[in-house]
């Protein structure tokens, strides 16, 4: 099973909320991946917990992420589908969550 990387997502800030959407990644063989790993990065690169709302496996193509914490993030999208994994596609511009 073969896939296109994870689309570049963007994401957007409503006070401490997130909303990260992405484009479908698609199979070599046809048919868009039925869910997506949401990861979130502080500005160095390091990964860290998301919210309940863009954890586990999301199906679709965006979530948002409630209560997120005062900094500066970037967030990636990894095409899944049951225990398969496709290659994690490139971050997010930064984001900058405010007081």
């Amino acid at each position: 099973m073969t896939a296109s990387a994870g689309a570049k997502p963007t994401a957007t800030v409503s006070s401490h909320n997130v909303t990260v959407s992405w484009a479908a990644s698609t199979f070599a063989e046809g048919g868009a991946a039925p869910s997506y790993i949401v990861k979130r990065y502080d500005a160095l690169g390091n990964l860290q917990t998301i919210g309940a709302a863009c954890s586990g496996l999301v199906s679709g193509t965006s979530c948002t992420e409630s209560g997120v914490p005062t900094n500066t993030w970037k967030y990636s999208i990894t095409p899944a589908a049951g225990t398969w994994r496709g290659l994690e596609g490139p971050q997010s511009n930064l984001v900058i969550v405010t007081i």
